[in-house]
């Protein structure tokens, strides 16, 4: 009878994996299993700057280690420009698709990084979207993401800023790091200050680039009495090491 039902589900409302959108005989996780296998080998992608791979790399956009974080883990790393891979393509839905199930499984994949840094005291915050791409897409994906994981990892979620209106998203790509800075300095507000004090907080984002939008949400939350901050992301914009001598 159970497989008769999914049969009719899978008729009416056909699964399809969130990344490459061919048909799947289950949602499961949202995503296929060449397109599975082809994100573990990205996750396995070493950093330029210590070698490990990327999810296992601690290592952090000065801007993060400037506002006092302690401890910054990504999924895989992030590259512009060239082939789309599936990380890239997951990153797109996440901003633009609204896919629950992918968003579940990338939720279990970010509180799996480090379970034993995250307590039950832990509180689960994120990054907020800018007033006019939540209007365009109609939802947050940060703090999609960020309900997920607190639920995954047995934490409480809460609210702690909203965010102003900046320069969109596509705006952003075309400045350079100071300018970067400048555009988000101030574009974060408080929604409870007091809520924050003493608090170990998780900060969840989907990419971080140079750091600055995450970083002044950290400087935010420290501002307010944060006792730690902790950032994690389903990516980060792979940092090349111009030093590196091969």
């Amino acid at each position: 009878m159970a497989r008769l039902i999914d049969l009719f589900h899978d008729y009416l409302f056909v699964p399809k994996c969130a990344v490459c959108r061919t048909r799947m005989d289950r949602s499961g996780n949202g995503i296929c299993e060449r397109c599975r296998f082809a994100y573990e080998d990205l996750k396995a992608e070493y950093c330029d700057f210590c070698g490990m791979e990327a999810s296992v790399c601690t290592c952090m956009p000065q801007n993060l280690l400037m506002n006092g974080c302690t401890d910054y883990r990504k999924l895989a790393f992030y590259k512009n420009g060239g082939e789309t891979n599936v990380v890239r393509s997951m990153v797109y839905g996440v901003k633009r698709q609204h896919p629950l199930a992918l968003m579940r499984f990338l939720a279990r994949e970010i509180a799996a990084l480090d379970p034993d840094g995250i307590t039950a005291e832990t509180v689960v915050t994120y990054a907020p979207r800018s007033p006019q791409t939540l209007k365009k897409y109609g939802y947050d994906q940060a703090k999609l993401l960020a309900k997920f994981v607190a639920k995954e990892s047995g934490c409480r979620f809460q609210t702690f800023l909203r965010r102003r209106r900046t320069k969109r998203q596509s705006e952003q790509k075309l400045l350079n790091y100071s300018q970067r800075l400048a555009n988000v300095r101030g574009a974060f507000v408080l929604c409870d200050a007091k809520s924050v004090r003493g608090k170990d907080v998780l900060l969840i984002d989907d990419v971080v680039t140079s750091g600055s939008t995450i970083g002044e949400c950290m400087s935010m939350l420290y501002g307010a009495g944060a006792k730690s901050v902790t950032c994690r992301s389903i990516a980060r914009t792979y940092p090349k090491n111009k030093h590196k001598i091969d």
